[in-house]
């Protein structure tokens, strides 16, 4: 794939206050944060760089392992160019499948991502999202360290949005 682009943006917006009738000793008590992170890699290998985009709406099975170094998912980019990272810069997976999501824990080759390798897990609720960002040179994927399990609670084949961004 040439000329890739991406830009991963993260905007929280947060307020409260206390004019529930309860008020501080002159006047209502407010507190508020918005808070706009992101990143945006331009096409290439280096740090702050990426060549390789994939997404789909994946239907998976309990057990199913996604493999970023290999041919699982039928992982090919939109003009057919197969999906094998040396490196991972952002992950995005939203859980579709009706009910928990449990992902890690793929043994010898897991990516790492949360922790020990083998057997390390999160836990995503239904309709839940989760977003890893590795900014810089990115995560290291190799044939030993590049698979991502999943087993979840609803049975059958039941879907995952992912987005992938990363170098070959």
């Amino acid at each position: 794939m040439d000329n890739v682009s991406a830009s991963i943006l993260l905007n929280i917006a947060l307020s409260g206050d206390n004019s529930d009738g309860t008020q501080a000793e002159l006047g209502i008590a407010k507190d508020q944060v918005s808070l706009s992170r992101g990143i945006t890699y331009a096409d290439g290998s280096g740090s702050g760089q990426a060549n390789v985009i994939w997404h789909d709406e994946a239907a998976i099975t309990t057990g199913d392992t996604l493999d970023l170094n290999g041919l699982v998912f039928g992982m090919v980019d939109a003009f057919g160019t197969a999906l094998v990272l040396t490196k991972l810069k952002a992950l995005y997976i939203k859980n579709l499948t009706g009910g928990a999501l449990t992902i890690g824990a793929a043994g010898a080759a897991a990516l790492g991502l949360f922790g020990t390798p083998a057997d390390d897990t999160l836990v995503l609720p239904d309709d839940g999202e989760f977003l890893y960002i590795a900014p810089g040179d990115g995560l290291a994927v190799d044939g030993t360290k590049d698979e991502l399990k999943f087993a979840h609670t609803v049975g059958g084949a039941q879907s995952v949005e992912i987005i992938i961004v990363g170098v070959r």
